[in-house]
C-alpha cells in the first residue's frame, strides 16, 4: 500500500478510485470519478458510532468487524467488477476505513493507494485550486428574465461544443424559490464544488459561456472567484416573447405537484401583498398553470430582477421567438468573436 496525495492522483492514468465511506457520505460529498464501495452502510456506522460513544471503543471496533466480515464478498465481488489498474482507496480523513481496505487488497495481490488525508485533504486541495484555474478564464454570460431559456440556451451550446459552465445543474437548482421543484437530489455545497473544480481541471477553457447567477444558487453559495468573474464577464442580454416563456415554465417543471408549488407559493408570501398571494393561489388551486407562470412572471420575478438587469452594460441585446432562433443568434454572436464551438471544427 502507498499513500498519494489528490494531486499526485490527477497525474495519473491507469487507476480505480473507491469511496469506502457510506452511501450518504458519498452522495453529500463525491469525489467525480469515484466509485462508492462502503465497508459499513449507513445504519451500520450509526451504530458503531453510537457504541463508540456510549459504550467503549472496543465494542465499536468490535460491530464493525461484525458488519464489515458479512460484507466481505460483496465488497470483493464489487471491487474486481469495476478495478481498472491500481486500486485507490480514500475515506473521510485517510484513517481506518481506507487503510483497511488498501491493506486487504494488498494482501490480495493488488496494487493500492491510499489517499492521504482522505476527502478532507481533497476538499482543502480542491479549494486552494479553483481560483488559481478560474485565472484568466474569459466569461462571457447570458442574462434575461425568469423564463426565457437562458439554461436551455447554454445547454443547446454545450451539445454544439461550446465550453460551458452549468452551475445551475451543478447546484441542483434553478436559482428561485421554484429552482429546487423537480430537481432529482438535494443540494449539496460540497458537490456543487467539486463539480466546478472538476469542470475546470479537465476541460481548462480559456473561456466559458454561464448564466447570470446570484452568490447564492438555492441553499449553495458561488465561489468568490467564480462569482466574481461572472460580474466582470461580458454580459449579452437575452428576451423572447411572454409566450415563450409561459411554454419553458411549463416545460421545466411539468412534473410538479400542486403540493410543491404552494409550498414555493408559501415562501413568496412574505415579500408580496396578501391580495397579490390569494390570486396566486387561486389559479394553482385551479390548475391554470399557465396563467399562474404569466402572472408570476410578470407581476413579481421581471420588477425584481430588472434592477439586477439594468446595473449591466450589454455587449450584444437579442431577440427571439424560439429556442432555436436564440442559439443560432447566440452562435453568431460567438462566431463573430472568433469562438466556435467543436462541431464546426468537423
Amino acid at each position: 500500500m502507498t499513500l498519494v496525495s489528490y494531486e499526485q492522483l490527477l497525474k495519473e492514468r491507469n487507476y480505480t478510485l473507491i469511496d469506502v465511506r457510506t452511501p450518504k457520505e458519498f452522495e453529500e460529498e463525491p469525489i467525480p470519478g469515484a466509485i462508492n464501495i462502503p465497508l459499513l452502510m449507513d445504519d451500520e456506522r450509526i451504530d458503531v458510532g453510537t457504541a463508540y460513544k456510549q459504550v467503549s471503543p472496543e465494542k465499536a471496533k468490535e460491530l464493525g468487524v461484525e458488519a464489515i466480515a458479512k460484507r466481505l464478498p460483496d465488497i470483493f465481488r464489487e471491487v474486481q467488477k469495476h478495478a481498472k489498474g491500481r486500486l485507490a482507496f480514500y475515506c473521510a480523513r485517510g484513517g481506518m476505513r481506507s487503510g483497511s481496505m488498501a491493506a486487504l487488497f494488498s494482501a490480495l495481490g493488488y496494487t493500492t493507494w491510499k489517499l492521504e488525508g482522505g476527502y478532507r485533504a481533497y476538499r482543502q486541495y480542491i479549494l486552494e485550486e479553483i481560483p488559481k484555474l478560474n485565472e484568466g478564464i474569459k466569461y462571457y454570460v447570458l442574462h434575461g428574465k425568469t423564463g426565457i431559456g437562458k439554461t436551455k440556451v447554454l445547454q443547446k451550446l454545450d451539445e454544439l461544443g461550446y465550453s460551458v459552465l452549468d452551475l445551475e445543474k451543478m447546484a441542483d437548482h434553478k436559482g428561485s424559490f421554484f429552482g429546487g421543484v423537480c430537481e432529482k437530489r438535494p443540494q449539496s455545497q460540497k458537490r456543487f464544488e467539486s463539480l466546478i473544480f472538476d469542470y475546470l481541471y479537465k476541460n481548462k477553457p480559456e473561456y466559458v459561456l454561464a448564466e447570470s447567477e446570484s452568490k447564492r444558487i438555492g441553499n449553495v453559495y458561488v465561489p468568490e472567484s467564480i462569482f466574481t468573474s461572472l460580474a466582470e464577464a461580458t454580459h449579452l442580454s437575452l428576451d423572447t416573447t411572454i409566450e415563450q416563456r409561459v411554454s419553458i415554465i411549463r416545460e421545466d417543471y411539468a412534473g410538479a405537484t400542486k403540493e410543491e408549488l404552494q409550498s414555493c407559493l408559501d415562501r413568496v408570501k412574505r415579500y408580496i401583498d396578501t391580495d397579490m398571494y390569494d390570486e396566486f393561489s387561486k389559479l394553482l388551486n385551479e390548475s391554470k398553470i399557465d396563467e399562474l407562470s404569466k402572472v408570476l412572471m410578470t407581476d413579481y420575478y421581471d420588477p425584481l430582477y430588472q434592477k439586477s438587469i439594468d446595473k449591466y452594460e450589454y455587449d450584444a441585446e437579442i431577440f427571439y421567438e424560439t429556442l432555436e432562433k436564440g442559439v443560432e443568434e447566440v452562435v453568431r454572436y460567438l462566431n463573430e468573436k472568433g469562438i466556435y464551438g467543436k462541431e464546426a471544427d468537423k
